[in-house]
């Protein structure tokens, strides 16, 4: 849609374009296998749980409400290589639509439901993907007020991420990374006793977690690479490596692009780095989605930048 586009003739346009979304949206086939009725009454349970205090909801209702949420997520990131890509038009705008309006249902699907607090990975994994797509939806403080509602999961995070000094490397970098990304996207589980505002905790925990991360990091040694046939296990280990190192400076992109509020826009070599990692974990589906999710809200906190810059004098 042109920036000069009237704001007369830029209502209709907006309405048409929702609507259309919607019906995308709707007809996806992972969607329109569930009977329009049962979405309907699936989405009105989820909105009056999803944030109301408690534990969540469990089953019999909860196997729906995940199909549901896996459904929508499906449909969603069906759209991303188009609504990530660089040049304007009609069809970006429809597919970002689409992006958005499904980020949204399934995070209120999602919100509805008990989180695995019974592992910490599991836990973490699962709060990380309900900030990416409430930041993909434009809906932060309704993630704000999931951690408000849900505060068994938010006390589980904190005893998880007490326990990461101690971790192995993979298991410490991976976790170290879903945290500093947590606080990027504005979960309140930072590492305390620090006096700036309240908004200000999650990124000052973020840049700190990332700067323990890069003091850790280990170094080659000189016979890694010497083998003339590398074992599987080693080959894994390789690629584990290769996309913590590009979850890790997509992580820096994002952070210093929300701190510092400087261009130029960063978000292309974001896209860049997480397309990589998620090439390199090809073969985990769950964080796959993950990294799906966390490239569209990457993306859209970097790209957030520059619409939010006010020119002086205008």
């Amino acid at each position: 849609m042109p920036l000069v586009t009237p704001a007369t003739e830029r209502a209709p346009l907006e309405r048409e374009l929702a609507t259309l979304a919607r019906a995308v949206l709707d007809d996806h086939w992972a969607v329109a296998a569930i009977p329009a009725e049962r979405r309907q009454l699936l989405l009105e349970r989820a909105e009056s749980a999803a944030l109301m205090p408690g534990e969540g909801l469990g089953d019999p209702i909860a196997d729906g409400l995940a199909l549901l949420e896996t459904a929508y997520e499906l449909a969603a990131l069906g759209q991303l290589e188009a609504a990530l890509d660089p040049t304007p038009g009609m069809a970006r705008d429809l597919a970002q639509a689409v992006l958005t309006l499904g980020a949204a249902r399934a995070f209120r699907c999602a919100a509805a439901l008990r989180p695995p607090t019974e592992d910490p990975e599991a836990l973490l994994k699962w709060a990380l993907r309900m900030g990416a797509m409430a930041t993909v939806a434009r809906q932060p403080e309704a993630f704000q007020r999931w951690w408000e509602v849900r505060h068994h999961a938010a006390d589980a995070l904190r005893d998880a991420a007490a326990r990461l000094e101690g971790a192995p490397w993979d298991l410490y970098a991976r976790g170290t990374l879903w945290l500093a990304w947590l606080g990027l996207l504005g979960a309140p589980v930072t590492l305390a006793d620090r006096q700036p505002p309240p908004e200000r905790l999650p990124l000052l925990d973020t840049r700190h977690r990332l700067a323990m991360l890069r003091e850790r990091r280990p170094r080659p040694e000189p016979g890694d690479a010497e083998d003339g046939v590398a074992s599987a296990a080693a080959l894994r280990a390789r690629m584990t490596d290769f996309a913590i190192r590009h979850l890790a400076d997509a992580t820096e992109l994002v952070t210093v692009a929300v701190v510092r509020r400087t261009l130029p826009d960063v978000s292309g070599e974001v896209r860049l780095h997480l397309s990589a990692a998620r090439a390199a974990l090809a073969g985990d589906h769950g964080v796959d989605l993950l990294l799906a999710w966390l490239q569209a809200a990457g993306v859209t906190l970097a790209g957030g930048v520059t619409a939010q810059l006010e020119l002086p004098g205008l």
